[in-house]
């Protein structure tokens, strides 16, 4: 049973952002960005950036990265 989704990995089903395409944008390995989309690694701030204006080039949409990450975490 696969864990629930974390909000990134909602967010690119959503849109249809095929992955790949995604690390390639946002500068991560395709390994790591699997990582971040299943909860099982946290990028830092210049990675969250990152990632938020890959999504958001990609989509079209102004997403803000707290609509991408859980950024509350202690």
């Amino acid at each position: 049973m696969q864990p629930s989704s974390t909000k990134l990995e909602a967010f690119i089903q959503a849109h249809a952002i095929k992955p790949a395409r995604l690390a390639r944008e946002s500068g991560y390995s395709r390994q790591q960005l699997h990582r971040i989309r299943m909860g099982r690694a946290v990028p830092l701030s210049d990675g969250v950036a990152r990632i938020a204006a890959a999504c958001r080039r990609l989509s079209g949409e102004e997403i803000r990265a707290a609509e991408l990450f859980d950024l509350d975490r202690e």
